[in-house]
């Protein structure tokens, strides 16, 4: 079933996805995680100025990526053309669980804690099943519903965390972190494996920067829309994390901080008091909607382009009258819903995370492979070529080792992973494919 241009989305919804894709669980969550390792003003905001920069990186070569493999699919479509189709599968498998299912229940995770913050009435799990199950029927329904829906709930976000940034910036606040430069001393934080571990939990809370290219097949001039959507929403995000996470510093002491998931909550409490910040809390659930709905939103398009490649998964390529892939998107809930019920944060933030920057890694790496061929008249070109993505493979592979010295299990497991969807390839492979490659 193709889809009419009209029926495509344009610039705004596609950039809406990419921010809100970014700007979710991470971003009000992570900084609990750093502090008490990083305990320092300056060495937090490098943190999270690297994580901009790999991340700007990253977009940048996705974006001549996506011109030169128009598809959707994301990491599924490219790895398979430029590597090989049971690599693309397994970063289709790694991307529809690992970096969508989870992460959106990571996200409504976020969303039911905040919302008990504010209702103590409210169980987290329960405000998290209700969240992610309304997403879903909205996304079910037309293609220009999840559009509109996307990008109401995006600037609702955007709105919100514009204005706590202000007001953390005009109030007096509690921080107390060393800001002042130590050049010693920050030199050791760089260097050790705790520095790593939380440059993960900020590529965690940057991923997202890709999320237009899971559906290129449904924009409007695919391969200019994608290249805007990818560095608008970006350099936007690069700079509302750097400034959000000042503004928590200020608001709040580290101890306050420390080993904390609702920081957001904690700074707002510090810089209010208790009944404001139960508002604000209340407000930044509603704000992270617009996460779990981006990720419900892209998601399942990557099982759909699966759906339609192997004859064994073809019930995930149906889509209804509207465009919509129910089957895909259903099946995608119903696991993110099995991770709320039954995921522990940390270890499954790390868990998640190394996988989705190993897949994300080979993709980047593909750019060399794709400048070897006869260039796409009209397709974006990686400005400063090779140094974007020379930057973030030096970066992202820096961090996986690492990680794996600090956080072994959990890094282990996520290698584990890669390797057993590796091995479901070959079973279904037998069984026949759809031959839509």
């Amino acid at each position: 079933m193709s889809q009419s241009t009209s029926s495509k989305i344009g610039t705004l919804p596609a950039a809406a996805l990419v921010v809100a894709s970014m700007v979710g669980t991470g971003a009000f969550t992570s900084l609990g995680y750093q502090v008490g390792d990083i305990p320092c003003g300056p060495g937090i905001l490098l943190v999270w100025g690297l994580g901009g920069l790999v991340a700007l990186c990253g977009a940048l070569s996705y974006a001549e990526l996506a011109g030169a493999l128009p598809r959707s699919g994301g990491e599924y479509h490219f790895i398979g053309k430029l590597y090989h189709p049971s690599l693309g599968w397994t970063a289709g498998l790694l991307s529809a669980v690992v970096g969508f299912a989870a992460p959106t229940a990571l996200a409504a995770l976020a969303l039911g804690s905040y919302a008990h913050r504010a209702f103590p009435g409210i169980p987290p799990a329960v405000a998290a099943v209700v969240a992610l199950v309304g997403v879903t029927g909205g996304h079910l329904l037309t293609l220009k519903t999840s559009a509109r829906l996307q990008t109401v709930a995006t600037a609702l976000k955007l709105t919100l965390v514009i204005g706590f940034i202000l007001a953390a910036f005009l109030k007096t606040g509690k921080g107390d972190i060393r800001w002042e430069i130590q050049p010693q001393a920050d030199f050791e934080i760089i260097a050790s494996p705790a520095f790593a571990v939380a440059l993960l939990f900020v590529f965690y809370a940057y991923s997202g920067w890709n999320a237009a290219v899971y559906m290129l097949e449904e924009l409007q001039d695919a391969r200019r829309t994608v290249s805007r959507a990818l560095l608008y929403g970006s350099l936007l995000v690069m700079g509302l994390y750097v400034l959000l996470n000042a503004a928590f510093l200020k608001a709040a002491p580290v101890a306050e901080l420390a080993g904390v998931t609702e920081v957001g909550h904690v700074a707002a409490e510090a810089l209010f008091g208790e009944g404001a910040a139960r508002w604000f809390s209340g407000l930044l659930s509603l704000g992270l909607v617009a996460t779990v709905s981006a990720m419900v939103w892209a998601g399942p398009r990557v099982l759909h382009v699966m759906g339609r490649d192997f004859h064994a998964l073809r019930i995930l390529a149906a889509r209804n009258r509207h465009g919509i892939p129910v089957a895909a998107t259903l099946i995608l809930s119903g696991l993110a819903l099995v991770f709320v019920l039954t995921g522990n944060f940390g270890q499954l933030l790390t868990y998640t995370q190394f996988a989705l920057t190993l897949c994300a890694f080979l993709t980047v790496f593909g750019i060399f492979i794709v400048r070897r061929r006869p260039a796409v008249e009209g397709a974006f070109r990686c400005p400063l070529y090779p140094l974007p993505p020379l930057v973030f493979l030096a970066m992202t592979g820096f961090v996986m080792v690492r990680s794996l010295v600090a956080e072994p299990v959990p890094t282990l497991a996520g290698m584990a992973t890669v390797l057993v969807a590796w091995l479901c390839y070959f079973p279904l492979r037998k069984a026949g494919t759809g031959g839509g490659r």
